[in-house]
């Protein structure tokens, strides 16, 4: 329970995700129950770092909101589309310096200025910098492009678990795989479609076969 206070504590208090752009908590289903937790940003992805019940139940995400049910017990790793971070960046002898931030860049704001120069700064994809002296701290929103691998030592590989939200059947929910629950029923869907044309096309081709050989047979009579 620990773990959950802290979690709902960090939200209360606006504390930032990691450079990342992941948070970490202890969520619970008592008694087999629903349980939720919900985060101040959109959730990307989320996956089982260390599962501390015997059941396994089930996990998922529906916007900002983490949700267990079916008696599972366990640390979640949690990954938002978007978050705010602070890094670093000096621009030495008045030339521009670049950095890498491995995420899209949203926004970028100087949150405490180290020169008296105020010089100037910018930002082109995942690339923020800093030119003309300046030095400073900055604010940075990142945007996630794509699903981060698995973390090491996790107990749960992605994929395992049923997302199915053990709610309203109108609430859209996310698979531990990061696939929509309605586009893993279209391309079910999709697949039986082609396993009947793939069926119908052999009996095609089975019928061509018959009539070819019993063309043979006229000719050679």
């Amino acid at each position: 329970q620990v773990g959950m206070l802290n979690a709902v504590q960090s939200m209360l208090t606006g504390e930032k995700p990691s450079r990342d752009g992941y948070s970490d908590c202890q969520l619970a289903s008592v008694n087999h129950a629903h349980a939720s937790l919900r985060f101040g940003g959109t959730i990307a992805f989320a996956e089982v770092l260390t599962q501390h019940s015997k059941a396994s139940g089930s996990f998922g995400w529906d916007g900002k909101e983490l949700w267990v049910a079916g008696g599972l017990r366990a640390t979640f790793r949690v990954y938002f589309c978007q978050w705010e971070t602070s890094f670093d960046l000096d621009s030495v002898d008045l030339q521009r310096t670049k950095l890498d931030l491995g995420h899209e860049i949203q926004a970028a704001t100087v949150e405490t200025q180290r020169s008296k120069r105020s010089g100037t700064f910018g930002w082109t994809g995942r690339t923020l910098w800093a030119d003309e002296g300046l030095r400073a701290r900055f604010n940075v929103v990142l945007c996630r492009q794509a699903t981060p691998p698995p973390s090491k030592g996790g107990t749960a590989v992605r994929g395992q678990r049923s997302a199915a939200a053990p709610t309203a059947a109108t609430s859209r929910n996310h698979t531990a795989s990061g696939i929509s629950a309605e586009v893993m029923a279209s391309l079910a869907d999709r697949g039986e479609r082609l396993g009947a044309l793939s069926d119908q096309s052999a009996a095609l081709a089975s019928d061509a076969e018959g009539f070819y050989n019993l063309a043979k047979q006229l000719n050679r009579s």
